[in-house]
């Protein structure tokens, strides 16, 4: 899953592997599919002085994904993502990994994103829907309009659909924001923070 937010690469593709010490392992066909270049659109929200949910940013990003392979027990991909802000922005590129721990078999396990050296794991609920919980991080907080000292939690949702013909990736994140306001009122607020999709191109 890709927090649409970011990330990627410069590796040698490796068409096998080793899991721990034991026998080279085939990269699984469920990392080889996880290849390919990606575009998408993104809207993140945050909140006005009054507290008041709106919108923040948006900016469209290109996606790619190389170089599957097999190393210290995981199955991955590693990627570059381009982010575009608007006129006079300069793009911003992040970089990471995504794919599958394995399990003592050599098969894809648990799902993993890491980003900045950063290792979240997906839950999967169900068939083509993933599910993450990450803590808020101070600086994005910050970044959404909420005060110094403010505290949060996120749960991302992607779903993998076919939208005319297209592998399209639906991401939406909820977070849960606690604060203090600038009348020493405690407040919360739980709201879309992010939504965006990224479409498979050929």
């Amino acid at each position: 899953m890709r927090e649409s937010w970011a990330v990627v690469l410069a590796l040698v593709v490796s068409p096998a592997g080793r899991v721990g010490a034991g026998e080279p392992v085939e990269v699984p066909k469920e990392v080889r599919a996880i290849e390919g270049t990606y575009t998408g659109a993104w809207t993140m929200y945050g909140i006005d002085d009054k507290g008041e949910v709106v919108k923040r940013f948006a900016w469209t990003d290109t996606f790619k994904t190389t170089g599957a392979e097999v190393k210290d027990g995981r199955a991955y991909v590693t990627w570059v993502n381009e982010q575009t802000f608007g006129e006079g922005r300069p793009p911003r590129k992040t970089e990471g990994k995504e794919g599958y721990i394995l399990t003592k078999d050599g098969k894809p396990g648990d799902y993993f994103v890491e980003t900045f050296g950063q290792t979240t794991i997906m839950v999967r609920l169900g068939e083509n829907v993933w599910t993450a919980a990450t803590p808020a991080a101070p600086q994005e907080l910050a970044r959404l309009g909420f005060p110094k000292g403010a505290t949060g939690q996120h749960v991302m949702v992607k779903v993998v659909t076919k939208e005319q013909g297209v592998e399209t990736h639906r991401i939406s994140r909820v977070s849960t924001v606690t604060w203090t306001d600038k009348d020493g009122k405690e407040r919360v607020t739980q709201f879309v923070s992010l939504q965006g999709h990224h479409r498979r191109q050929p």
